[in-house]
């Protein structure tokens, strides 16, 4: 997979040991990011840098990338996807901080990562799917075409929360 997409705002890139503190303040630390995602904020940098290392290493093999706001150079996300099955994407969720939200970049991190699985690994459809109740994420993702599919249940391991998740 690719090292890096570019988007007009942001680069979507492989996480590195500087990104500690700016993805733990722009995004890892958030209650209100981590209400509609799998993983449980972190409490402090120690915890951070554990994640950071498991990210680091994961991404090597993954077309899942750290999300940098060019103006800045900050870590404000993540995003990627996987191959479901042949020429099948799904994400594994692509996320950036609350202060970036409502900048169009959930949009450019979707449409940089289709337009790369569509030109360069040749898939042929691409899955995406959020909270039924995360209307942002919703309208981000019918924003860049993907219209919805169905919808299902799942409890979350983090917290036992039973919630619905539309598929697009």
């Amino acid at each position: 997979y690719t090292k890096q997409i570019e988007t007009q705002d942001l680069i979507l890139g492989k996480a590195k040991q500087e990104d500690l503190e700016s993805i733990f303040n722009n995004y890892w630390c958030s209650e209100k990011t981590a209400k509609y995602m799998l993983w449980v904020p972190q409490k402090n940098l120690q915890e951070a840098q554990d994640r950071l290392d498991r990210t680091i290493n994961f991404q090597k093999d993954h077309l899942a990338f750290m999300v940098y706001e060019k103006k800045t150079g900050q870590a404000i996300g993540q995003a990627g996807m996987f191959e479901k099955e042949p020429k099948v994407f799904e994400d594994m969720g692509i996320g950036i901080g609350e202060k970036f939200v409502g900048k169009g970049y959930g949009k450019q991190i979707l449409k940089g990562l289709v337009d790369y699985i569509f030109s360069e690994l040749g898939g042929e459809t691409v899955i995406c799917s959020c909270h039924t109740d995360n209307i942002p994420s919703a309208k981000m993702q019918q924003s860049c075409g993907l219209k919805y599919d169905h919808s299902e249940m799942y409890t979350r391991e983090k917290d036992n929360l039973t919630y619905k998740s539309d598929y697009y």
